[in-house]
């Protein structure tokens, strides 16, 4: 399955060289129109048949959240910071893999038997946290990790639950799946497919590429947090899973083009098409940033909820999947 091969594969944000070298091999077996900016971001152009076609920009960001190596302790283990959002509460005790040599590592915290009162009252900070990695001393560690080693979980994909799957990257290793299983069909519109890096770090990529396609319409292919769980009131569940992806009007601060969403929805009704029309997140730093002025460029955006987004393990339907890529496929045959 496309979708585990891309979950499983490594990287975070300033460090997407392998998922980017998959994405490319991936895209060779149709297409030779592939190439990669400055930044690192891979652009694919699909040229239809009508000249007078405007540019449409599909973009789903590769990166995943990770840590990276800031300092050695004496005892052998590793200090370390973050690539992107990560709630640190749920670091403890997890198992990933540093650097391109993949060296197995725990994360580690002060056992609650030995924390006073005060210690164990007080929020977990990442000064708490390190990274122990077998070694029994600094110099012995020196040996294996190097400052600057990105970090990554060290789980694995699988079918989980009624048509569901969980693994690590599912943001927005997704959203590149769909992008992929799009760009392999042939379109009348000037189509472009770009896989951008450090979606996870305001998206910057986004920008380089827009600057160098100048697109005049934008579809962000990301996912977004779910509002499905215990304890959430149900007035708060706008966006569970198997509900259909999410094509909001505006999330907070980002205002969508409403010809576009209107558009986009219009599809999803004559398709029967489940879909949801806005998010009740405050989490919308991620879309901030698609307000591109590039052309004046109009934008919109299909997310899939993804439930644990900001952990080491998330969960997404499979429904949801299938909705987004045929909804996204229909719009752009027609246009």
């Amino acid at each position: 399955m496309l979708l585990e091969k891309l979950s499983n594969c490594i990287g975070p944000s300033g460090y997407e060289e392998e998922i980017r070298n998959v994405i490319k091999e991936e895209l060779y077996t149709f297409t030779d129109n592939v190439t990669v900016d400055r930044m690192g971001n891979v652009i694919v152009h699909s040229n239809g048949n009508d000249n007078s076609s405007p540019k449409i920009m599909i973009a789903s960001h590769m990166d995943e959240r990770g840590l990276i190596i800031t300092a050695y302790n004496d005892d052998g283990t590793l200090k370390f910071s973050t690539l992107g959002k990560m709630e640190k509460g749920v670091l403890p005790c997890k198992t990933v893999l540093i650097g391109n040599k993949k060296v197995h590592g725990v994360i580690g915290i002060k056992p609650i038997h030995l924390q006073d009162k005060s210690e164990r009252d007080k929020n977990i900070s990442y000064d708490d946290m390190c990274i122990d990695i077998g070694a029994s001393n600094k110099d012995e560690c020196k040996k294996t990790v190097s400052l600057g080693d990105f970090v990554v979980f060290d789980n694995s994909f699988s079918d989980f639950g009624d048509n569901l799957v969980k693994g690590k990257a599912l943001d927005n290793r997704i959203g590149c799946s769909i992008l992929l299983e799009l760009l392999k069909e042939k379109y009348e519109c000037n189509l472009y497919g770009v896989f951008y890096v450090q979606g996870n770090i305001d998206k910057r990529g986004i920008y380089t590429a827009a600057y160098n396609v100048k697109p005049d319409i934008m579809i962000d292919l990301d996912t977004i947090n779910s509002t499905d769980g215990e304890g959430v009131p149900e007035y708060l569940k706008t966006n569970e899973l198997t509900g259909g992806p999410v094509i909001p009007f505006n999330i907070e601060e980002s205002i969508f083009n409403r010809d576009i969403v209107k558009s986009i929805r219009n599809k999803a009704d004559n398709m029967g098409i489940a879909y949801k029309k806005s998010i009740s997140t405050k989490d919308t730093s991620k879309l901030k940033p698609v307000r591109l002025p590039i052309n004046n460029c109009k934008t919109a955006a299909v997310l899939i909820p993804c439930k644990h987004m900001d952990y080491n393990i998330s969960m997404c339907s499979l429904m949801d999947y299938e909705s987004a890529l045929t909804l996204v496929k229909s719009y752009l045959s027609d246009l």
